[in-house]
């Protein structure tokens, strides 16, 4: 597991650098993309959410076939048939793969979040260290939570960095779906019917 997190971590370097140095062709969106990517694979070294970081690495199941309509664009193959399907097949990966796998796993961290400051255990060790509590509310239900975390606690500041980069990568997933059925239609406009041509004529 740390070492598929740690090629996930080195791509991301990597992204992070590539969409700094080629801004004004990626554009803010990507590098923002990037550098959330690569600080939540980064902080999985702490050791944090381990199950979750290698559960977010399957968005990426997509990016070959981007990879793949990018380069026909460049082969002079943009609107082919080859395009299209490799265009339905990257629709079809991009929302499986990141918006329903993606918003799952999102919504799963951020309830094992909030309950994990909701423990007692939790509650009494920020205490006793002067940190603010996450929330007030103390509930014993979910006390296993915590059960081997001997006197460690989950500092405020990683839970905001942690889930406002995932929350950032969930907007970004969706804005770009809707990116890529408009262009799409650019690129494959509908035929007109034959409805259409004797309406026409």
């Amino acid at each position: 597991m740390g070492m598929i997190q740690a090629f996930a971590a080195g791509y991301f370097i990597w992204d992070t650098m590539a969409s700094a140095l080629h801004l004004r062709v990626t554009g803010p969106g990507a590098l923002a993309h990037a550098m959330s990517a690569l600080i939540i694979t980064g902080l999985g070294f702490r050791p944090f959410a381990n199950y979750y970081g290698i559960a977010f690495i399957l968005y990426e199941l997509s990016t070959p076939l981007l990879n793949i309509h990018w380069f026909l664009d460049k082969c002079n193959m943009t609107g082919s048939r080859a395009q299209l399907l490799n265009g339905i097949a990257l629709l079809i990966a991009f929302f499986s793969c990141r918006l329903v796998w993606g918003t799952y796993q999102s919504a799963s961290i951020y309830i094992d979040i909030w309950r994990l400051a909701r423990t007692p255990h939790h509650q009494g060790l920020l205490s006793k260290q002067g940190i603010s509590s996450i929330t007030k509310g103390l509930s014993s239900e979910h006390s296993e939570v915590m059960r081997f975390a001997g006197d460690r606690v989950l500092p405020p500041w990683l839970t905001v960095v942690y889930l406002g980069s995932n929350t950032l990568l969930a907007f970004l997933n969706f804005y770009w779906f809707g990116k890529m059925i408009q262009a799409g239609q650019k690129r494959f406009p509908a035929k007109p019917t034959y409805g259409h041509k004797l309406a026409k004529e």
